[in-house]
């Protein structure tokens, strides 16, 4: 999503200044520094070394959900998958006291981290809830994970409206940058589905024109 780690800096910012830690490390640096230090790690993309001084002061002190999370954010950005939903799943309704883009960074990066598993059904309820509290200019992205959930799932209806809502969304608020693949990219899924949904009206139809020709056989039987 746009503008992630600009987000997520700020509010390490704003979680460091507010935090309270008691103890200090074993070679004397106050703990609140080394939360200074995880930031520092942090902004400049130093994802391990941020989360080896987070999960230490967690190990310590039991930190709050919110560096729960942050620590699920390091793993996420180090394709930790498994570890990152780890520390985001248990902590997602206790999060929900935070600001409504601070949550959806949270939500996304829950949902992507399932979705890249392909782990779909825990996926969708994590981008639906994204829905509620993301910006209008990134819902064509989660619209779009959705309709590849759902697609997954074989689930062609769901599958084609998610579609048809995040080309609206994108026509709205722009596209990625890899605008032509995009949509090239989406009207070669709706075609999908619709010939998807196309046979399974078919399918239906001869079901219930057997169904009837059954019927009628089994009275003149009788």
């Amino acid at each position: 999503m746009r503008g992630i780690r600009t987000l997520i800096i700020f509010m390490f910012i704003t979680a460091v200044c507010n935090t309270r830690l008691p103890g200090q490390t074993v070679n004397g640096m106050p703990d609140k520094e080394q939360l200074t230090i995880a930031l520092e790690y942090f902004s400049s993309g130093k994802y391990i070394e941020a989360r080896n001084i987070l999960t230490r002061l967690d190990k310590r002190y039991k930190l709050n959900p919110r560096f729960k999370a942050y620590i699920g954010l390091c793993f996420y950005y180090t394709w930790e998958y498994d570890k990152a939903c780890r520390y985001l799943d248990p902590y997602i309704a206790d999060l929900e006291v935070y600001a409504p883009h601070e949550r959806s960074v949270y939500f996304f990066a829950d949902a992507e981290s399932h979705f890249l598993l392909e782990e779909y059904d825990r996926a969708i309820p994590l981008y639906e809830k994204t829905l509620t509290v993301c910006y209008g200019k990134e819902k064509g992205d989660v619209f779009f994970r959705l309709a590849y959930c759902y697609m997954n799932n074989k689930e062609w209806q769901n599958t084609l409206d998610c579609l048809d809502s995040a080309l609206s969304f994108y026509e709205q608020f722009g596209y990625p940058e890899d605008k032509s693949a995009r949509v090239i990219q989406i009207q070669k899924m709706i075609a999908g589905c619709k010939k998807k949904l196309k046979q399974g009206n078919k399918t239906n139809k001869d079901n219930v024109k057997q169904e009837n020709t059954t019927e009628k056989t089994k009275m003149k039987c009788d």
